[in-house]
């Protein structure tokens, strides 16, 4: 399922104290832990993120010392364990790289994920079980799942698709031009590495955001470029750069937002998609009636399929939908291409 409907769900059986164990699955870098953070903070939930990696089957079970009164050893848990009187008495235990982690900590991990609790340590009652993991077919460091294990757990399978992409990259402040190039080049969204020397860097949504970041801490798209190469892969960022380079030279968004100006753009499909997204950028962050006007009176100038594009990544925001539902303008637009919007 896709990422939004994955968290829907999860956020779903995790109102219930005594749902049993999650199991995220997906290739990396879909957004996992994501899910998992973005639902503790809406509900205003701890999150105790541990990575089972990088943890020994030892670490798990705790230290032992002594009880000299009764003459046996007792276990003090480990304190990356969810406490209530440190954590609180509600949150999420999210065991990620559970498949990544060799088979005797899987081992180690059993009663904590299916009794919820090892050796003398126990879950409090309020903490649920969110395990995550890539599958073998990713080619990344996975052990098989024993069957015991797995089939004591709910298993939902993560994919990704731009539209579900773009409606948290919008609403996370995603730059620009990383959206409208992936509006322009889709397949490269999420591309598997075929060769040893791509999985050094490859196109996932992840990687993408980290092109996001990347584009706000340099000054020129020439000076980022072989940064965005290590994040995304050469090929990916020889054609993003070429992208960003005809976005840098858009006509001025807020004339005609403004201004109402309609300045002739020309027919190249990479201006126009990267006209789409700074247009939207730029009306999501001061949506108003004059700018919506001048916003349809503008994109009416532009091959329909891309009034189609800049009105549906618009409407991914609250603000505009508010506004634009109220605008004449936009109800004829509306009603005049509702057979491109369904």
């Amino acid at each position: 399922m896709l990422v939004n409907e994955a968290k829907k769900h999860l956020s779903i059986l995790l109102e219930s104290e005594s749902v049993p164990a999650v199991m995220l699955w997906s290739p990396p870098g879909i957004g996992k832990s994501s899910i998992v953070s973005q639902i503790a903070s809406e509900k205003n939930w701890a999150v105790k993120d541990i990575r089972l990696l990088l943890v020994n089957p030892v670490d798990l079970r705790g230290v032992p010392v002594p009880d000299r009164e009764k003459g046996r050893a007792r276990w003090l848990s480990a304190g990356f364990l969810p406490h209530e009187d440190e954590d609180g008495t509600q949150g999420i235990l999210f065991l990620d790289e559970i498949t990544a982690a060799p088979p005797s900590v899987q081992a180690a991990a059993y009663q904590l994920v299916l009794d919820r609790r090892i050796g003398e340590y126990r879950l409090p009652q309020g903490w649920r079980v969110v395990c995550a993991g890539n599958r073998i077919t990713d080619r990344g460091v996975a052990y098989v799942m024993p069957s015991p294990l797995a089939n004591r757990m709910i298993h939902i399978e993560i994919t990704c698709s731009l539209e579900d992409w773009k409606t948290w990259a919008w609403a996370n402040n995603v730059h620009p031009t990383v959206i409208a190039f992936l509006n322009f080049r889709p397949d490269l969204l999420y591309k598997f590495p075929q060769t040893a020397q791509e999985f050094r860097g490859f196109p996932t949504p992840r990687s993408w955001e980290f092109v996001s970041k990347i584009l706000k801490m340099y000054q020129s798209i020439d000076d980022a470029r072989e940064v965005i190469g290590g994040a995304v892969g050469e090929g990916p960022a020889v054609e993003f750069c070429a992208f960003a380079r005809v976005a840098e030279n858009l006509p001025d968004i807020e004339d005609i937002l403004e201004k109402g100006e309609t300045p002739v753009v020309g027919s190249a499909p990479d201006v126009l998609y990267a006209l789409s997204a700074a247009l939207v950028r730029k009306i999501t962050e001061k949506p108003n009636q004059k700018r919506a006007e001048n916003f349809i009176k503008f994109i009416e100038t532009l091959p329909v399929e891309f009034q189609a594009l800049s009105v549906k990544d618009a409407m991914k925001s609250p603000k505009c939908i508010g506004v634009f539902s109220r605008l004449p303008a936009y109800s004829e637009w509306a009603d005049k291409n509702k057979d491109i919007i369904i």
